[in-house]
């Protein structure tokens, strides 16, 4: 073959390598957008609707993330489905840029391959996604604390630049992380500032004018945020404060004792199984394509087409088989990791592997000592070859899931899983010196489609077993209009059935857009938004917690009286997260007595995680004299 002929196929076969992970972006991307009108959750995510449609209703709020995005709820005029699909598009978009200048930092050189960088930068950003495979698609705390730990690494990375415009905007961006990350979640900016310094600190490049920069850019930001919210500063230091007490009086978990732990995991048999297969063939596949033999790169050519073909069966399939994944299925992602560290590791380093063949020349055998001496010397050899800051910035990687989680009541490796796309790129820097050898980033794109049929194997489990849903998200076929927008949802027959017969019970008793309602369902903030009423207290007076009735008592006592009056009460009779009823004793409010039954209908199979239908009912006031009066004396002598 003459040497045009192999440039030619050599040329070829770089651009099918490149269009394979872009097509699978494409297509994962796609099918999730396509989703967005998919479904929704009664507690949680309904929760999340209510919070961000009119956040400026409650004067306790720990995570500020309804005013963060409620700007965006404006824009989109409510519309569920666009929220969703703005949302994916925001962390898609910030991951891509993250990846990008990540993979620019690590070979400046390769920087000049503008096409196959993208690429591959997004190829790699697709396992941002992962942070939805709950399928709970709608602006969240989770979301908005996602995407401040993404404008913080990008901040940081371009701080590192020598350009000072740029540095001076990359500190910008940390504070602007950092301002995120405390409106999201007040104890991942806690641990997020901790894990940045420490960074800094490491990588020698802590200086007073960059983290003043960055204080000064996220206090800023902050000070601006208590003015718009609450109109000044010591009302919102109050929110917060409240916000605090309010949490311990829950009883989650959310206690100072109860956040600072040391979490495990327990992976299953088929996730198990599942790295134990794709570490190997990621790490052959990838090697074979780093070779110069032809062979060699059209067998990892082909192990590539078969990655990329079960990327665009798996979303057109039902794979069952998806449901026997775990909770903490989203470790799988160190199937694509591990090869990463592994070809790092034995090839990264050519010095020492010269040095193992002039001793198998020499003494023609190799021993124990000489294998201990060989992977000593790889160890130092791959440690000198990684910059400083390039090791800085792999450990806060991979830290930053942890760092995401800091603070929830769940296990913090299930919920760092959520941000595993940090993990991918702490261990993309053991390739970094493969690519400065090889002055490419082609080889890696199986490194890029095992990381995409990853996160497409997660999604397909969340579609088919969405978040305290019924039914797979492709069996839904019933359209139905509900909240204040009147957004557009493809639902179950049983969730739509809920919704309607809800709204029409409601509408037809006389109940009005706009009415306060005391929800004692303890889970029913989906239902409440169906019917555009006004969550009074709390966005989701959450039951099923030992201090639930605590909270409610404490949250309807900043609610104005005449309020608490003309409120409206929806019952769920031996629900099993009810509200006890003396939180309306603790308002004045004689309940039942004081109230008349209107209207009722059954939950849906599947509501709020739990098999079973319930009756729920919904009374309307009708002694709101007597309510108001009772309401006063008390707020008065607890005000004495």
């Amino acid at each position: 073959m003459t040497k045009g002929a192999c440039e030619e196929e050599k040329f070829l076969s770089e651009w099918i390598m490149l269009a394979l992970p872009a097509i699978g972006t494409v297509l994962i991307l796609t099918w999730l957008l396509r989703y967005s009108s998919y479904g929704i959750d009664f507690t949680d995510e309904s929760f999340y609707l209510v919070w961000i449609s009119n956040p400026f209703l409650y004067d306790v709020s720990l995570s500020q993330f309804g005013y963060v995005y409620h700007p965006l709820y404006l824009i989109l005029g409510g519309d569920i489905a666009s929220l969703r699909q703005a949302n994916i598009l925001i962390t898609f978009g910030l991951a891509w840029c993250l990846v990008l200048l990540f993979l620019k930092s690590l070979s400046p050189k390769v920087a000049t391959q503008k096409f196959a960088l993208n690429i591959t930068a997004a190829g790699f950003a697709i396992t941002s996604l992962i942070a939805f495979s709950s399928l709970l698609l709608t602006p969240s705390y989770n979301s908005l604390t996602f995407q401040a730990l993404l404008v913080t690494s990008i901040g940081l990375l371009l701080s590192d630049k020598n350009d000072s415009s740029k540095n001076t905007v990359g500190w910008i961006l940390v504070g602007i992380g950092g301002w995120l990350a405390f409106m999201a979640k007040p104890s991942t900016a806690l641990a997020l500032a901790i894990g940045v310094s420490a960074y800094l600190i490491y990588v020698r490049k802590f200086s007073f004018r960059a983290a003043l920069l960055a204080t000064v850019s996220a206090i800023a930001l902050l000070l601006v945020s208590a003015l718009l919210i609450d109109g000044s500063i010591y009302k919102f230091i109050d929110r917060l404060r409240t916000g605090i007490q309010f949490a311990s009086y829950l009883g989650g978990g959310h206690t100072l004792k109860g956040i600072i732990r040391l979490d495990s995991f327990q992976l299953g048999t088929i996730e198990k199984l599942s790295i134990l297969f794709l570490t190997p063939i990621s790490f052959i596949a990838t090697r074979f394509a780093y070779s110069d033999k032809s062979s060699k790169k059209t067998l990892s050519i082909i192990v590539s087409v078969l990655f990329f073909c079960f990327i665009v069966l798996l979303p057109i399939s039902a794979a069952s088989w998806t449901t026997r994944f775990g909770q903490f299925r989203g470790m799988i992602i160190w199937g694509s990791i591990f090869p990463m560290i592994a070809l790092g590791f034995l090839f990264g380093c050519k010095n020492t592997e010269d040095s193992l063949i002039r001793t198998k020349r020499t003494s023609n055998t190799i021993s124990i000592n000489h294998l201990a001496t060989y992977y000593r010397d790889r160890v130092r050899c791959i440690f000198n070859d990684i910059s400083t800051t390039h090791r800085g910035i792999a450990l806060l990687f991979f830290s930053m899931p942890h760092i995401f989680a800091f603070g929830t009541n769940n296990n913090y490796w299930q919920a760092g899983s959520a941000v595993s796309i940090f993990w991918l790129l702490g261990g993309l820097v053991f390739l970094s010196p493969l690519i400065r050898i090889r002055g490419k980033w082609s080889f890696s794109i199986l490194l890029v489609l095992t990381a995409q049929t990853i996160s497409a194997v997660l999604l397909q489990i969340g579609m088919e077993q969405p978040y305290r849903q019924p039914q797979p998200l492709r069996l839904n076929n019933y359209n139905i209009e509900i909240g204040a927008t009147e957004s557009n949802l493809i639902l179950s027959t049983g969730y739509a059935k809920y919704f309607e017969d809800a709204k029409s019970a409601a509408h037809h008793a006389g109940f009005r857009p706009g009415s306060p309602v005391i929800d004692l369902t303890g889970q029913s903030p989906g239902i409440l938004y169906a019917l555009k009423a006004e969550n009074i207290g709390q966005a989701w007076t959450i039951g099923g917690y030992q201090g639930s009735l605590k909270l409610a008592i404490a949250a309807l006592n900043r609610v104005p009286c005449e309020k608490i009056a003309a409120a409206w009460v929806l019952f769920e009779p031996d629900g099993p997260r009810g509200i006890p009823t003396e939180v309306m004793a603790s308002q004045g409010a004689d309940f039942p007595h004081h109230y008349t039954q209107v209207a009722s209908w059954h939950t849906a199979e599947g509501a709020g995680g739990y098999s079973a239908n319930r009756v729920q009912i919904l009374y309307a006031p009708t002694a709101q004299q007597e309510i108001l009066k009772g309401c006063q004396t008390l707020h008065r002598g607890e005000d004495s």
